[in-house]
């Protein structure tokens, strides 16, 4: 099954018993239901613990049956990974997350499965303000703007820029509709120019030149997948400056 096509709600629109805290959700559903999802690879277990993949929760298994997953499933801002648990004899199944001080154990039947939903991410930060850093950059390039976005750890910072360096002062790349550097994407709605003003062992940063709009995008290697984190507009110029390490 496509990630994309698992409805959470249609799902588990027949559990018999739940849990939701901290990030972890849990149903009960009927076996039945669960089928759509056994289409995937899984990993049979057999009276043991298991640690769902890409996370800190740990099922305790006392039985026999099969593990399918991780489904990635968007939920609001935030990605979660959506795993199934099909038994083959009646079962109390423990669920700990000891890094969020959660365990719980839950009976499931012959006839049921289990779902196990883990926050794995956020996809949009919090409101944050530019660093120290990125000032002293505007100062040095002699530019004024306004501070559009930035990740939660000022992993990369993008400002609008009123007063953009002369072209003729720049050494000016082919024109392109989209930019990568390292796990980061910028997409333009437009043709535009990317060119380096400043690289040192800290920072990477980027003047963007004629375009109305950047889509951010960044990509989770843990995930395989890219996700769009944010959207800036309302300048022809942009600054993006970048964490060197990132």
């Amino acid at each position: 099954m496509n990630n994309r096509d698992i409805n959470v709600e249609e799902l588990t629109k027949n559990f018999r018993v739940s849990f939701d805290k901290a990030g972890l959700t849990i149903y009960v559903i009927p076996k039945e239901n669960a089928v759509p999802l056994t289409s995937g690879l899984s990993y049979p277990f057999n009276n043991e613990d298991v640690q769902l993949y890409g996370t800190k929760v740990i099922l305790h298994l006392p039985c026999s049956g099969a593990v399918y997953g991780r489904y990635l499933i968007q939920n609001g801002d935030y990605v979660e990974g959506l795993y199934l648990v099909i038994i083959d004899t009646e079962c109390d199944i423990g669920v700990s997350w000891h890094e969020e001080g959660l365990s719980t154990k839950i009976h499931v039947k012959p006839s049921e499965s289990l779902i196990v939903i883990v926050r794995l991410m956020r996809l949009r930060a919090r409101k944050t303000k530019p660093n120290s850093y990125a000032a002293r950059i505007m100062r040095i390039l002699n530019l004024s703007g306004k501070f559009l976005y930035s990740s939660a750890n000022h992993e990369i910072q993008v400002f609008g820029i009123g007063k953009a360096l002369t072209l003729q002062s720049l050494s000016l790349s082919t024109c392109v509709n989209d930019f990568s550097i390292k796990q980061w994407r910028l997409t333009f709605n437009k043709c535009g120019f990317v060119t380096e003003v400043v690289n040192d062992r800290d920072t990477i940063t980027l003047l963007i030149i004629g375009v109305n709009s950047i889509v951010i995008s960044r990509y989770f290697p843990s995930l395989n997948k890219w996700y769009e984190l944010g959207k800036v507009s309302g300048f022809n110029n942009y600054l993006v400056i970048l964490k060197s390490e990132v």
